[in-house]
């Protein structure tokens, strides 16, 4: 998340989504640490129309700031869907190398192991992924 979406995302917090709350700007960017780039983040969020001045240095969001701060939010549940998909997809690799495995105590041949191994690799893969999301 960038520093625009942060802030939007902090105007968003403090506002309650409302469109009617006055904040601070300057006293943001100075807990937040972006005060050296005021100007920039506001002149950013007013070209986005995200917020709009009220006075000077004191915004307001606007219904597009509301969308897009909770659009910005989202990034923890799309990180959690993906967890959900690839969690799946290592169940489902899980239940097929157990066929794989029997298939090869059926028969023990070279032939019959290199599936087992093809899925194991798969399987660390999709973990790793998991992991790297998380």
């Amino acid at each position: 998340m960038d520093a625009y979406h942060k802030i939007l995302s902090r105007i968003f917090e403090i506002s309650g989504g409302k469109d009617s709350v006055d904040v601070d700007l300057v006293d943001l960017t100075k807990k937040e640490g972006y005060y050296p780039s005021i100007d920039d983040i506001a002149a950013r969020l007013k070209g986005e129309s995200w917020v709009t001045e009220s006075r000077a240095n004191v915004v307001r969001i606007t219904h597009w700031g509301v969308a897009e701060a909770k659009k910005s939010g989202t990034a923890r549940p799309d990180a959690a869907r993906a967890i959900e998909r690839d969690s799946r997809k290592l169940l489902s690799e899980t239940r097929e190398l157990s066929v794989v495995i029997e298939e090869f105590m059926a028969e023990p041949t070279k032939e019959r192991f290199g599936p087992v191994t093809e899925k194991l690799a798969l399987m660390e893969s999709l973990a790793a992924g998991i992991s790297k999301t998380m």
